[in-house]
C-alpha cells in the first residue's frame, strides 16, 4: 500500500472508496464534509448506525462512515484503531484508490495521520505465504500486488506531511516483519533460520553482526544457556547486532528471549495449545527488528542487541529437574522446572551484555511467564526494573506508542521464592507472584547496569483478534522501544 498527502479538493480526488471519520456527537461535521446529494441520504442513517456505515452511490464510489469516540476521548489509540477500519474497508470493495477524510481536532494532524497510518499498516498484515491457491507462485508464496493507493485529507486544513506518513509506515512495516519471524513455524524459523534472516536484514542497513556458535559458547561459560539446548538437535545461537550511530561512548543494550518452540523441555507442557509455541522467539524477534529499524531510521543513538537462541525440547540430553546449571557469570541455578528456561537463557545473555557493554541502560523483552497473562491479559506487558527513571520513561513511551506497559515490584520480600537449598537460586519457586519470580532471577545478573525486564508473554500473540492485529503476533516491543529511543 502507498500511502500520501492528499492534494487538492478531496471532493474530486479519483477515489474507488472515500473513508470518512466521524465523532459520534458531532453528525453535522461530516454530512458538512460531504456532497450535499451524499448528506441528505446517510444523515438519519448515520445517526443511527451504531458503529458507521458503508455504501455505493449511483456514480459507483464507495462512501464508507467509520465513528471514532467522543471528540473530549479521542487520543492517538482512536486513530490507530481508525487505521484499522480503513484497512478493512478497503479490502472489503478491492479498492485500487481510497481516500480519507478525518478531522483531527486536539488530536492535531501530525498525530492524527501518524496514528491512522500505523493502524492501516497494521491492520492490512496477513501471515498467508504458506497458502497455496489457483494461479500462485509455485512455491507457496503468494504473488504480491502493488496495493491500493491511499490518500489522508484534513477537513481542519492541517497540513498533512509526507514524512510523517513515512515514518509511521516504516515503524509499522518493521513491527510487522517482526511479526512474520514470530508467525512463521518453527521447523521453518529455527535459531539457524533465524539468523540467518536477521543478518541479511541488519547486514543491508549496516549493523555489525556477530554470532556465537556452540562451541565458543561452551568455552565462555554460558552453563545456563547451554543447559536448555541440551535437548535439541538444532543447533543454538547467540545473535549480537550492533548498530554504532555516534562517537559517544554511550550505548544501550536490548535482550530478547528466543526460544524457537518452547516444549516444555521435561516438564513438557499439555498438548492443547502447544503449537503456539513457535512464538515464544517474540522477544528476539522485536529487539532484533529495533535494531535493524533504528538503523532505517538513522536515530542518532547507539543500540545493541543480545540475542539467544534455543529449541526447549525434551531428549535423552535434555537437562533435567533437580539439575544445577552453572552461569556464566559463576552463580549457580536449581532447575526446578525446565519450563522456566527463559530466565535460564537470559541470564546468561544478560551478564554478557551488562560484562561486555557497560551499556547506559539494559533493557530484555521475553514471553518469560504465563502469570503476566493471568495478572495484565493481553492489554499491557509487566514492567520491572532496577531504576525508576529508565522504568517510568519505557512506561511513558509505551502510552505514546499504544504498546503500553505496567510496572510490577521487585521487593527483597519476594527473594524468599527464588532460595534454594543447594544452588544460588532456583529457577522456579510457588505458584505465587511468577512474574516477579522471574524478574528477581533476571536482577542477579545484570551487574551495575541500569535495567528493565518487560514480560510480553500476553502481548506478544494473540489467540482472537484486535483493532489492528489479527490473531497471532503482534510485534509487542518495536513501538515501544523505537518511541523509547528516539525520546532520548
Amino acid at each position: 500500500m502507498k500511502i500520501i498527502p492528499g492534494t487538492g479538493d478531496y471532493d474530486k480526488a479519483r477515489a474507488d472508496i472515500r473513508i470518512y471519520a466521524y465523532y459520534k456527537e458531532d453528525l453535522n461535521a461530516v454530512l458538512e464534509a460531504v456532497p450535499v446529494s451524499i448528506a441528505k441520504h446517510i444523515g438519519p442513517r448515520l445517526k443511527s448506525a451504531k458503529n458507521g456505515l458503508r455504501f455505493l452511490s449511483q456514480d459507483g464510489v464507495w462512501y464508507s462512515f467509520i465513528k471514532l469516540d467522543e471528540k473530549k476521548k479521542v487520543t492517538p489509540e482512536s486513530f490507530r484503531r481508525f487505521g484499522a477500519g480503513i484497512a478493512k474497508e478497503i479490502d472489503a470493495v478491492s479498492a485500487d484508490r481510497a481516500t480519507v477524510i478525518i478531522q483531527a481536532g486536539k488530536t492535531g494532524a501530525d498525530s492524527a495521520v501518524y496514528a491512522l497510518t500505523e493502524g492501516t499498516v497494521l491492520g492490512r498484515y496477513d501471515y498467508d505465504e504458506l497458502k497455496t491457491s489457483a494461479g500462485d507462485s509455485g512455491d507457496g508464496g503468494k504473488p504480491r500486488a502493488p496495493g491500493p493507493v491511499l490518500s489522508i485529507y484534513d477537513t481542519d486544513r492541517g497540513r498533512i506531511q509526507q514524512k510523517v506518513i513515512e515514518r509511521a509506515v516504516r515503524v509499522a512495516e518493521a513491527t510487522n516483519e517482526a511479526r512474520r519471524l514470530a508467525d512463521t513455524p518453527s521447523n521453518m524459523m529455527t535459531p539457524t533460520a533465524f539468523t540467518n534472516i536477521v543478518s541479511a536484514k541488519a547486514k543491508k542497513e549496516g549493523v555489525r553482526v556477530k554470532v556465537l556458535e556452540r562451541s565458543v559458547l561452551q568455552k565462555m561459560g554460558w552453563g545456563a544457556f547451554l543447559g536448555v539446548a541440551r535437548g535439541s538437535h538444532e543447533p543454538p545461537k547467540v545473535v549480537i547486532l550492533e548498530y554504532k550511530a555516534s562517537n559517544r561512548k554511550s550505548n544501550h543494550v536490548i535482550v530478547g528471549k528466543g526460544i524457537t518452540f518452547d516444549s516444555g523441555g521435561i516438564s513438557i507442557k499439555p498438548s492443547s495449545g502447544m503449537e503456539d509455541m513457535k512464538f515464544d522467539m517474540a522477544g528476539a524477534a522485536a529487539v532484533a527488528m529495533t535494531v535493524i529499524l533504528a538503523a532505517r531510521l538513522k536515530m542518532p543513538v547507539n543500540i545493541n542487541a543480545v540475542i539467544p537462541l534455543t529449541e526447549n525440547m525434551p531428549g535423552g540430553g535434555a537437562q533435567k529437574p533437580g539439575d544445577v546449571v552453572r552461569t556464566l557469570s559463576g552463580k549457580t541455578i536449581e532447575i526446578i522446572s525446565t519450563d522456566a528456561e527463559g530466565r535460564l537463557i537470559l541470564a546468561d545473555a544478560l551478564y554478557y551484555a551488562a560484562r561486555t557493554y557497560k551499556p547506559e541502560s539494559l533493557i530484555d523483552l521475553a514471553t518469560l511467564t504465563g502469570a503476566c497473562v493471568v495478572a495484565l491479559g493481553s492489554e499491557a506487558s509487566g514492567i520491572m526494573g532496577n531504576d525508576d527513571g529508565l522504568v517510568k520513561g519505557l512506561i511513558r513511551a509505551g502510552e505514546r506508542s499504544g504498546d503500553r506497559l505496567w510496572e510490577l515490584p521487585l521487593w527483597d520480600d519476594y527473594k524468599d521464592l527464588i532460595k534454594s537449598d543447594v544452588a544460588d537460586m532456583k529457577n522456579a519457586g510457588s505458584r505465587w507472584a511468577g512474574t516477579i519470580q522471574g524478574g528477581l532471577l533476571l536482577n542477579e545478573f545484570i551487574k551495575d547496569s541500569r535495567w528493565a525486564h518487560i514480560d510480553i508473554a500476553g502481548t506478544a500473540y494473540l489467540d482472537k483478534p484486535k483493532p489492528y492485529f489479527k490473531k497471532g503476533a503482534t510485534g509487542a516491543g518495536v513501538r515501544l522501544l523505537i518511541e523509547f529511543f528516539e525520546g532520548m
